[in-house]
């Protein structure tokens, strides 16, 4: 089946990468270029090659790389910041935020992981 589609196969310079997990609702967005960062908590990432996973049926692997990594508050997160995730503005992305972290307060610290899919 993997062969059939190619967003399906694994990377083999990716294939032991650190897999970044993704609702499947993202998955549009990610190969549109529309979202090129996720804000994660207590969920670390490194920079260097990734795996962006889909937790679909089939589940879908997209070979990436992390290019930067930026630490901050909740609180300081920024339109730029949701912008880059497919939103409008920083509130915004703090409303999704809480769908994922249900506990997210304003103070926690979240790394905000920007990344690029290789071709």
């Amino acid at each position: 089946m993997n062969d059939l589609d190619p967003s399906l196969s694994r990377d083999t310079e990716t294939a032991g990468s650190p897999a970044i997990r993704f609702h499947p609702r993202y998955l549009e967005g990610v190969r549109s270029g529309a979202k090129t960062r996720t804000t994660r908590f207590r969920d670390p990432a490194r920079l260097g090659p990734a795996r962006l996973v889909f937790e679909s049926d089939p589940e879908v692997v997209l070979p990436a790389e992390v290019t930067d990594i930026r630490h901050c508050s909740v609180s300081d997160l920024t339109d730029q910041d949701a912008r880059a995730e497919g939103l409008t503005a920083a509130g915004e992305l703090r409303e999704v935020l809480k769908i994922h972290y249900p506990d997210l307060a304003g103070t926690d610290e979240v790394d905000v992981v920007t990344f690029r899919i290789n071709d």
